[in-house]
């Protein structure tokens, strides 16, 4: 199976200078335009607002799945969030463009994977109740093993915080 993806419009907005929203409410729409044997042509149109609203990205365009019908019906299936594989897989393609805008436009960027849309609320708290307790600095990564460090202890944070919930 092989997966061409397409941008045809990109917008990133704000309101105010001001970033201090903890999630994106995301709204994603998929439409068949082409369907053939060996490749299915999908439009696709994401929009991410931010809760409460300050920032605004959308992002339209076509991917083209090809392969044999099998493969292309196990893209379209969803996974076990009820999202359609091929969106993740849309989301995955195009999240470095989020992250470089995001950081270009200075605001805080989506959640690197789409079915952590829901989470990121929960995660932004524990996040920043550990920074206040931690030494208050606004983090800063130097590489992107840096990066993935940081995203693991976040995880790591998350789950210790459920944990103590349910205890």
């Amino acid at each position: 199976m092989n997966l061409k993806i397409e941008i045809s419009s990109v917008s990133f907005s704000k309101l105010k200078n001001e970033h201090d929203f903890v999630k994106y409410n995301i709204e994603a729409s998929l439409d068949e335009v082409k369907n053939r044997d060996s490749e299915i042509v999908l439009k696709y149109r994401l929009v991410l607002l931010s809760n409460p609203t300050n920032a605004k990205i959308t992002i339209e365009g076509t991917s083209t799945l090809y392969g044999d019908q099998n493969d292309i019906s196990k893209q379209l299936s969803p996974d076990e969030k009820n999202i359609p594989v091929i969106l993740n897989l849309i989301y995955q393609e195009i999240f470095p463009l989020f992250f470089i805008m995001s950081k270009s436009m200075q605001i805080p960027c989506p959640a690197y994977r789409l079915s952590q849309m829901a989470y990121t609320s929960q995660t932004e708290k524990i996040v920043s109740e550990s920074l206040h307790e931690s030494n208050n600095n606004p983090i800063e990564f130097s590489s992107q093993s840096e990066l993935g460090e940081q995203v693991e202890m976040i995880s790591t944070l998350e789950q210790d915080h459920v944990i103590e919930q349910q205890m």
